[in-house]
């Protein structure tokens, strides 16, 4: 009996044996297979996103901040294509007729007239817009809060009524020459805030509308001749490609430039810039981008300004046209020599 016990016993033991073999096998297949995952996790787990850039006028500062807050994210692997419409019409219509929307997971818009054009052809994916300074009473958006569609983004408005008020410390405007491209939605709403502004800071508004470069010398001879104090030039992509075309000229007849491009200070030689950086606006609109990658509604995540505006001031300008820059502005402006 004690024989058989044994065989019995020894019997048990060979089965444990070969279970423990069998499960040590599964469980040697169970850590290869977690291990083949492991080692590709990074690849798998990064989502890759595909954006669209249409652009106005080829690329800004505004576009730089966009891409690096986006590039700052580890959440997603970004690849962007830039389509830039040159400051064409045509050209933009073909541009985006010919997007095909499903090879991209949003689309970033530069400037009004791009916008508004994508909004009436895009329903399909978000867009997120920058640089568009009137964005509710340019009807891109329905209000700050809730753009009411797929849109939303970062708005460069600089509200005439706060700029008026930091002028006044600096110099005396009574005739104010105002130079913009009246075919330009966003820039007739500044000419009618600037209309509306001039009872309550005692200013005479000169009109000085352009259409075309060959227009502009007359239109800075017609300044001259009606002897503005000073000259504004508003955010609008005509008067940014031809700046060096007026502002030289308003250089040479001493009549000082007021940009709300701040820099059209350091790159084409105004007086005094007043607005937003275009950097920190792309860095605004990459943080709504991410908002709706991670799920958020585009009529959810509200629309938005900076809340600072920065003051850049061209001494060397100051110095042709004879202006003697206050010490108290110097110390809150950025300066350029």
């Amino acid at each position: 009996m004690k024989y058989l016990d044994f065989c019995k016993s020894d019997n048990k033991q060979k089965e444990r044996e070969k279970k423990m073999k069998k499960r040590s096998k599964l469980y040697s297949v169970i850590l290869a297979v977690v291990l083949i995952f492991a080692s590709v996790a990074p690849s798998w787990a990064v989502h890759k996103v595909h954006i669209a850039m249409v652009l106005w006028r080829g690329m800004t500062e505004a576009e730089n901040g966009f891409k690096t807050q986006l590039l700052e994210s580890d959440e997603y692997e970004f690849t962007f294509s830039v389509f830039d419409a040159n400051q064409d019409k045509k050209e933009l219509a073909r541009i985006i007729d010919n997007l095909d929307t499903s090879q991209y997971q949003l689309i970033y818009s530069f400037g009004t007239t791009v916008t508004k054009t994508l909004k009436s052809k895009v329903k399909d994916i978000p867009i997120v817009f920058n640089i568009v300074s009137r964005p509710v009473k340019a009807g891109v958006i329905d209000d700050w809060e809730h753009s009411g569609s797929n849109i939303t983004g970062a708005s460069n408005a600089v509200p005439m009524g706060s700029a008026f008020n930091t002028l006044s410390n600096v110099m005396y405007i009574g005739r104010l020459g105002f130079v913009y491209n009246p075919k330009e939605a966003n820039s007739k709403i500044q000419r009618d805030e600037l209309e509306l502004l001039q009872e309550k800071f005692n200013y005479k508004m000169v009109d000085a509308p352009i259409t075309s470069v060959e227009k502009i010398p007359e239109v800075i001879m017609n300044l001259v001749n009606e002897k503005v104090d000073a000259v504004l030039l508003p955010q609008d992509s005509l008067v940014k490609a031809s700046a060096d075309d007026i502002i030289k000229p308003l250089n040479k007849h001493k009549i000082p430039s007021i940009v709300t491009i701040p820099g059209m200070v350091a790159e084409n030689g105004a007086f005094l810039g007043l607005g937003p950086s275009y950097y920190d606006l792309g860095k605004l609109a990459g943080y709504k981008a991410l908002a709706i990658l991670r799920g958020e509604s585009p009529n959810n995540v509200p629309s938005s300004t900076l809340k600072r505006l920065h003051m850049t001031v061209n001494l060397s300008t100051a110095k042709e046209i004879g202006v003697n820059v206050p010490i108290q502005m110097l110390r809150i402006s950025t300066v350029v020599r």
